[in-house]
């Protein structure tokens, strides 16, 4: 069974960073995809996908 991620982000770069978003966010994390081409933020849940085109920087 999969579970849905509560939000997709498109990222320009490989290495998106998170806050959670809103006023009671969690704290800054840096994320990195890897080879896999998205991630999921340990704290939210949010997963960042990477934008068609977009590159590692």
């Amino acid at each position: 069974m999969t579970i849905e991620a509560p939000e997709t982000i498109e990222a320009e770069d490989t290495t998106p960073r998170c806050d959670g978003g809103g006023d009671l966010g969690h704290p800054l994390v840096y994320l990195n995809m890897g080879e896999q081409g998205w991630v999921e933020c340990p704290y939210c849940d949010r997963r960042f996908v990477l934008k068609p085109g977009a590159g590692a920087h």
